[in-house]
């Protein structure tokens, strides 16, 4: 029975046979191109059917009763007169299927792991088409690759008697897009001072790239070094135009010094919160006065009962000691002699006069 059909280029004939090359009449022929059905028919008492298809990739499934699915790659490029043989075990265990997503698949691949060691690997056709044959039963990590494509990984259990089918869709590598280049300088600097240059691309410098400046003077080239920069002296107040392809940068130069803007002064915050001054409310202005009358009062009030105080205290001091402002005079032993023996003689010789005038 054809499910599907169309202006197909080339007959294909397709003739399947059992293990003792007999023809396996009633098998069923199904044809699969992309995962679309085209065919399904019955071999007739030969064991063939006839088919129309066009250039390129097919799988073909054989289905008989007592056998398993057998699974075979097709590919058409012109008239084909095809035998297949079915057996009734299968010795070996395969893995079949298609990748999509490329166009070409040059340099693509599908490789077979087994605990971590690789144990088969094919390429696809060019429609991406492929079957890993002859594996040993056992759990797999299918691994799909292709150029300028991520790789995709996929699991199977290749059991007894068996084909199993993988098919994926392999996803673009995300092409991240390129940085354009920039040239930056300083939008004004002062006379005398050296103008720098920088030429990137995104983060990258671009060195040993040819600026053309254009300044006051004329205009001069220079080349960047190797992280990207080049300078220019700022000798004449002016215009510098950087070009650098269809990118331009600007400088401004000045006669006058530039004020550098000073960083903002962070003034840091206190340890703790300064006390608050409770005052009383601005619209209150006779209690304000009254206040100021009162601490005036009690400040002169405190500063007569000082000056009484202080009076009191001198008052109740005692006299000083008699002599105690006046020089001490100290008498010397001699002159306590000389007074002693002049008193003496004073009172012989008073002695002795009277004496005479009796």
């Amino acid at each position: 029975m054809i499910f599907a059909a169309g202006a197909f280029a080339y007959d294909v004939g397709i003739t399947v046979t059992v293990s003792q090359d007999t023809f396996a009449v009633g098998t069923n022929i199904t044809i699969v191109k992309d995962g679309t059905l085209l065919y399904n028919a019955k071999a007739d008492g030969n064991g063939a059917a006839s088919f129309k298809l066009d250039n390129g990739s097919y799988f073909v499934y054989l289905d008989r009763g007592g056998y398993p699915r057998h699974v075979n790659l097709l590919e058409i490029s012109k008239n084909e007169e095809i035998t297949y043989t079915m057996r009734q075990s299968i010795s070996s265990f395969s893995a079949y299927g298609q990748i999509t997503g490329p166009v070409d698949f040059t340099g693509a691949a599908v490789a077979a792991y087994m605990d971590g060691k690789i144990v088969k690997r094919t390429t696809p056709n060019k429609d991406g088409y492929y079957m890993l044959l002859y594996m040993l039963e056992g759990e797999y990590e299918i691994a799909f690759s292709a150029p300028g494509f991520v790789e995709k990984n996929a699991s199977a259990s290749l059991l007894p008697t068996q084909f199993s089918e993988l098919n994926v869709k392999l996803d673009k590598i995300p092409v991240m897009p390129t940085a354009q280049p920039t040239i930056t300088a300083p939008s004004v600097v002062q006379k005398q001072s050296v103008i720098e240059i920088l030429l990137v691309r995104g983060s990258m410098p671009l060195s040993g790239q040819i600026v053309f400046v254009k300044t006051p003077a004329g205009s001069v080239e220079v080349t960047t070094n190797a992280v990207g920069k080049a300078y220019v002296n700022a000798v004449r107040p002016g215009e510098y135009i950087f070009t650098y392809g269809n990118l331009t940068s600007i400088t401004v130069v000045k006669d006058v010094e530039v004020p550098v803007q000073k960083p903002p002064v962070v003034t840091p915050e206190p340890s703790a919160p300064p006390a608050t001054t409770q005052q009383p409310p601005a619209d209150n202005g006779l209690v304000a006065g009254a206040i100021v009358v009162a601490m005036g009062g009690a400040i002169v009030a405190l500063g007569i009962i000082l000056f009484v105080a202080s009076k009191i205290v001198k008052k109740q001091k005692p006299n000083a000691e008699p002599g105690a402002h006046e020089e001490k005079k100290t008498v010397q032993p001699e002159a306590v002699e000389k007074t002693e023996h002049e008193t003496k003689y004073t009172h012989a010789h008073a002695h002795k006069h009277g004496h005479k005038k009796k």
